[in-house]
């Protein structure tokens, strides 16, 4: 099939390439002009395993390439996904103004049979509302639309795409579900499910799953606070929760809290929309009050360690929102790093991908090239983030680097044990005994 895509963002490039590896003929197109000069001399404008080689075997085979603008992206297009970014927009909605412009476009220019997909993370209603601009723009057009959200992890997004757990279809038109099934038939094997829908529900699955997410997060530190006073080891009671089939294991990890582009905003998004319809959704409102409390719960470890953080050196491991990306979009470590600068802290970053794109976020953070860089001299090192890179680190190397012996552990990351063993003050999340001396 001959598919454009609008929008490069995480969602879109990674759509595109997919889907020019499944055989695909894909065309790309945003509205950032120099994104698309980039990508069209064979450059990715983020980090993302396994994107680099797939954009380059794609454009090499002729599968995929970029355009310059939408008109000449859709042209003969069979199918065009809409992928554009969502911006905040105050009030805890977020702004549509780039999708309604996307679609407006595509309209002048998409040929007749053309099915709109929609994978841009939208509010219920949406797909209904793009609908009729549309035919605004394009009485004359025939087409068919299909809300298809995405459920792709930073740091894994080819391979959620590539072997998702399911696939989503929103659609009114047998046209717009037989789009999705041949588009996706090579992943619709080994007992991969395409979950056909209606479209209003397609969207809200999306906020629906990204909120439960973040609750999942938020209990998970709600409970570290429990243990820190009981004694116990949050580490070890979610291991047991984890273990129920009904719940599983994944995000019950307390530390500094869930970050990211997506899950804060669709949080948000979803407790705003339930308040417009007349409903209020108090326990979205505590997931957020408990992340952030999170965040400022490793603050006060870091103080409570120091005593005064005045013309202290914090350095800080990890700066991406999480492992495996550059993506510093609601980074915890960076709202950490805000903190403690302002309580006159001479913060120290580093991280494996994510270092100048944090320098821009905070421009007052300083960065270093490796780990041991930042952490001569540090009185207190923070890890923020899970990379391997940090569990391989030689403990005895990093104490004898240190000012003070000072390791507050905001992911619950490392062995305690040999944390102590190394010599190191160990302060963690939730597991019982809070600060614990080598």
């Amino acid at each position: 099939m001959r598919i454009a895509v609008i929008g490069t963002g995480h969602v879109g490039l990674v759509t595109g390439v997919a889907l020019a590896s499944l055989g695909h003929e894909v065309v790309g197109t945003d509205a950032n002009p120099e994104r698309v000069a980039l990508l069209s001399g064979g450059t990715a404008p983020f980090r993302e395993p396994g994107l680099d080689d797939l954009l380059h075997e794609g454009m090499q085979s002729g599968g995929l390439r970029f355009a310059a603008s939408i008109a000449e992206a859709v042209e003969g297009a069979a199918v065009v996904m809409i992928c554009v970014g969502r911006p905040p927009a105050g009030l805890g909605d977020t702004s549509l103004v780039a999708v309604e412009s996307a679609v407006r476009d595509l309209a002048r220019h998409a040929a007749q049979g053309v099915v709109v997909v929609v994978k841009s993370t939208v509010p219920p209603g949406t797909t209904a509302r793009i609908e009729h601009v549309i035919r605004l723009e394009r009485p004359d057009l025939d087409f068919a639309i299909v809300s298809s959200p995405e459920f792709l992890r930073e740091g894994h997004a080819i391979e959620d795409t590539l072997e998702p757990d399911r696939l989503v279809a929103g659609s009114d038109s047998e046209r717009g579900f037989a789009a999705i099934r041949e588009l996706y038939a090579p992943l619709l094997v080994g007992g991969r499910r395409l979950i056909e829908t209606d479209p209003r529900s397609a969207e809200l699955s999306k906020l629906a799953s990204n909120a439960f997410l973040a609750l999942k997060i938020s209990y998970a530190n709600a409970l570290a606070r429990v243990a820190e006073r009981s004694g116990a080891d949050v580490t070890q009671v979610t291991r047991i929760v984890g273990a129920d089939t009904r719940i599983g294991p994944a995000f019950l990890g307390a530390g500094l809290g869930y970050g990211g582009y997506c899950l804060p905003k669709d949080v948000v998004t979803l407790e705003q929309l339930a308040h417009r319809l007349g409903y209020e959704f108090g326990l979205l409102r505590e997931a957020t009050r408990v992340n952030d409390e999170a965040l400022d719960s490793v603050a006060r470890k870091v103080e409570e360690a120091l005593w005064n953080l005045e013309g202290k050196r914090v350095a800080l491991f990890g700066l991406a929102f999480k492992a495996g990306t550059d993506d510093v979009r609601g980074a915890p470590a960076l709202g950490l790093a805000r903190r403690l600068l302002s309580e006159g802290a001479d913060v120290v970053g580093w991280d494996p991908m994510a270092g100048q794109a944090a320098k821009q976020e905070v421009p007052e953070l300083q960065l270093a090239r490796e780990a041991w860089e930042a952490a001569a001299g540090a009185h207190c090192v923070v890890i923020c983030a899970e990379w391997p890179e940090i569990v391989e680190l030689d403990l005895s190397k990093l104490r004898s680097l240190m000012a003070y012996p000072v390791v507050v552990d905001g992911r619950n990351f490392l062995d305690p044990r040999q944390v102590r063993d190394a010599g190191l003050t160990y302060v963690s999340v939730g597991r019982g005994q809070e600060t614990e001396s080598g």
